[in-house]
């Protein structure tokens, strides 16, 4: 397996066991990795489709106690499988968990930290329990729980951010910018002072999914596509459907522009497959709008997204003619961000 790595090596002495597990359990996805402590290189890791909303709901017949014994026997046997196959001793492991596993419907519900919350983790809330895996290894599990303001929350986001921001070519950005991280709930985070000061979401993933797959416009809008096209255009009438939608987007707002979606395939027989397109384009236009609205055009961006996303959100804003200066994370550091994070648990 190749390995991975993105710490900077002046962080190696801080490390005092030869590798960790790094977990990051999403709503609708598994990951486990096992990072080399010293390093930061990923030995070998674990993916699966199951989500903590998938795996919670299979065991929602449990009471409390059983359920949360089904979420560490998953965890337990996931180490198993991932330790054995890189042939390590059965001595005590440290695993470090973000994400949903947090969660009122996780493995157990912790409260969430406040912001103004600092990118180190000193103030990260964290639950400690041991747990002993079926091939006999004993496992120390470190839970990191989400951060919220007033009026927002995330769970998994902050552990990214952590990691992210560790990182020397970072430092500056971590003075003073907004973080933007696509996904199903999208995260504009405001940094200060190398602290998480506000947070806003914006429901980007899951209104396509909603709007595309159960409302009027799914005769209009098939998100097949997208998945199968791993959210890249493939001909000029793609991405000149997704310009339009990201220029309409600051004309009439969402609201207002939502229905062209279906005129454009009733009046002007544009197919589905390219009409998706528009959709995505004023859903991704309409968090560049509201940007835009409230922000100065000199204030620094870090765009921190994945494969999917990151060509959509950057041609977006070159269409909008944004001024900010827009940083734009490498997806392959994007990847091991939250793994990076949990180091700083260890």
């Amino acid at each position: 397996m190749t390995t991975r790595s993105i710490l900077d090596r002046k962080f190696a002495p801080q490390i005092m066991k030869p590798f960790f597990l790094s977990c990051d359990w999403g709503t609708s996805s598994f990951r486990l990795r096992c990072m080399d402590i010293a390093t930061g290189d990923c030995l070998r890791e674990w993916r699966d489709q199951i989500g903590v909303k998938a795996f919670a709901h299979e065991h929602r017949a449990l009471d409390p106690q059983a359920r949360a014994e089904a979420f560490e026997g998953f965890l337990c046997k996931a180490a198993d499988r991932l330790l054995t196959e890189l042939g390590a001793p059965n001595e005590t492991v440290t695993m470090v968990l973000s994400g949903m596993t947090t969660s009122t419907i996780g493995w157990m519900d912790l409260p969430y930290a406040k912001t103004p919350f600092a990118l180190d983790g000193t103030q990260a809330v964290t639950h400690e329990r041991k747990g002993k895996t079926p091939e006999g290894r004993e496992i120390s599990f470190t839970l990191i729980s989400g951060v919220c303001s007033d009026h927002e929350m995330m769970r998994g986001e902050e552990t990214e951010l952590m990691g992210l921001f560790r990182m020397p070519c970072h430092a500056d950005l971590a003075e003073k910018c907004v973080t933007i991280l696509p996904g199903t709930h999208s995260k504009h985070i405001h940094i200060r002072s190398r602290k998480i000061e506000a947070i806003e979401t914006f429901m980007s993933g899951e209104c396509l999914e909603v709007l595309s797959q159960h409302s009027i416009l799914s005769a209009n809008a098939d998100m097949e596509v997208l998945w199968k096209q791993g959210f890249q255009w493939t001909s000029e009438e793609q991405k000149k459907a997704f310009t339009d939608g990201v220029h309409r987007s600051a004309r009439r707002g969402l609201l207002g522009n939502l229905f062209q979606t279906r005129t454009r395939g009733v009046l002007h027989q544009h197919p589905s497959s390219t009409n998706v397109w528009f959709l995505v384009g004023l859903l991704i236009g309409e968090e560049w709008v509201t940007f835009k609205e409230h922000h100065s055009g000199d204030l620094p961006v870090l765009l921190a997204a994945g494969n999917k996303f990151s060509h959509l959100y950057g041609q977006a804003a070159r269409t909008l003619e944004l001024t900010n200066p827009i940083h734009t994370v490498e997806p392959s550091t994007m990847e091991m961000a939250s793994s990076l994070g949990h180091a700083l648990f260890i």
